[in-house]
């Protein structure tokens, strides 16, 4: 009877142990874990550890059954933040740029040019030489190459003529008369700087600059700024020769009106026959201001001499070093015209 007893006893006690551990949380059941090639030995001594995850266990053998790392010995404090594995940033790459500067081409045209000058409305009088404003625009910087096209825009006749009132017409370019609505239009080939006017409204004036057209190269990095080249001075005229003789053409009183054509009286003489090297004066015998221009009015002015407008009293000469004929007229009064034969 007391051996029953004993064995229901002994039944009793390790149902009580089984249902003792079923009831335990995980966290307290201690298994042992090796850590660095030695056994960890669990007890049941309280040494509490911080995990990585914030919690505060009883012990490293604890610690190591939940598969929690450690963050250090010791509880875990209210203010300790959860310590995180770092992560490390992986770095970007990086472009390599091959891309090297280049030269820029600069600052003159590639091609030439066209510019425009419109002679003013109403420049036919007087005033617009107080502004400048008789061509506009007065002054034109261009470069080599590059051509200069006049609009008559005003409602009388005008001319462009390279000089100046007081050189007279210098032969390079000439429009002759050119009505309202006309153009002229002249490409310049080398550098400097062209005065010119009207012959019939002599107070018209303008210039034309023509510079060297030359190719600059800049490149990205800071460089001297380009200068632009000062136009080249025009040669000076060469010394005519003393003539061995001279001849005086006169402009008679009141050829400023039509009429004296018809009589071929509108240069006294009309048509005149000199040796090479002879000089000829024109003499302005009459109230009006005329011109001596090489040409005719119907292909316009040859180039060969030009008076440009001469005032009533003055004079004008030319000495003719080669021979041939040579057609003159007035570009003011165009009925008048003469002839020299040079032999």
């Amino acid at each position: 009877m007391n051996f029953s007893y004993g064995i229901i006893a002994v039944v009793g006690v390790l149902v009580a142990i089984s249902l003792g551990f079923i009831a335990m949380s995980p966290d307290q059941i201690i298994q042992p874990r090796i850590v660095e090639d030695k056994p960890t030995i669990c007890t049941m001594e309280w040494a509490p550890v911080c995990g990585i995850d914030g919690e505060t266990y009883g012990n490293l053998c604890m610690l190591n059954a939940a598969g929690v790392k450690l963050v250090h010995k010791g509880e875990c404090s209210v203010d300790d933040p959860i310590v995180k594995p770092r992560v490390e940033p992986k770095p970007e790459p990086v472009m390599e740029s091959k891309t090297e500067p280049k030269p820029v081409t600069s600052a003159v045209p590639a091609s030439p040019q066209t510019h425009i000058v419109e002679t003013a409305q109403g420049s036919g009088g007087p005033g617009c030489e107080e502004t400048n404003e008789c061509y506009l625009p007065y002054s034109i910087e261009i470069f080599v190459g590059d051509t200069v096209q006049w609009d008559n825009v005003d409602t009388a006749a005008h001319t462009v003529t390279s000089g100046t009132i007081q050189d007279g017409a210098s032969g390079m370019f000439d429009s002759s008369l050119f009505m309202a609505g006309g153009s002229f239009d002249f490409t310049f080939n080398e550098a400097g700087a062209f005065d010119y006017f009207c012959m019939v409204h002599p107070w018209m004036t303008g210039q034309v600059i023509v510079y060297e057209a030359k190719e600059m190269v800049v490149f990205e990095e800071p460089t001297d700024e380009p200068v632009m080249m000062e136009p080249e001075p025009l040669p000076e005229p060469e010394p005519q020769s003393e003539s061995p003789m001279s001849l005086t053409i006169s402009t008679p009183d009141g050829v400023g009106v039509p009429g004296c054509e018809d009589t071929n009286e509108c240069y006294l003489p009309y048509e005149v026959t000199v040796a090479v090297g002879t000089t000829v004066t024109w003499s302005n015998d009459d109230t009006a201001a005329h011109t001596v221009t090489s040409g005719n009015v119907n292909s316009g002015p040859t180039g060969v001499f030009d008076s440009g407008l001469f005032m009533s009293g003055a004079t004008f000469d030319f000495t003719f070093n080669e021979a041939g004929a040579f057609d003159y007229f007035c570009m003011v009064h165009p009925w008048m015209t003469g002839i020299v034969h040079v032999k």
